[in-house]
């Protein structure tokens, strides 16, 4: 099994970590571990490689616009709508 060796936390975090861990009547390894599974659980992550895009395009093309600055149009007013029932 892998390990991970986190060096730089503050203490103040450790210490709400170890609070949590004794409220959920956890180690405060299994307590990490939870946090991590939840998060995880909750969030989507696509790697651009994975989902169809060319390695560097982002930083090449979105991150390296050199032209003059983009100005959004002035949009107009909205408008009054009928409510959807």
């Amino acid at each position: 099994m892998a390990q991970i060796i986190l060096e730089k936390i503050k203490p103040s975090l450790i210490e709400q970590l170890e609070i949590l861990a004794r409220a959920n009547d956890r180690s405060l390894e299994e307590e990490i571990m939870a946090i991590l599974e939840r998060v995880l659980e909750s969030e989507v992550i696509i790697h651009p490689d994975k989902a169809g895009w060319q390695p560097g395009f982002f930083e090449e093309v979105i991150g390296g616009w050199q032209g003059k600055p983009l100005e959004r149009e002035p949009q107009p007013q909205e408008q009054e709508r009928e409510l959807l029932l």
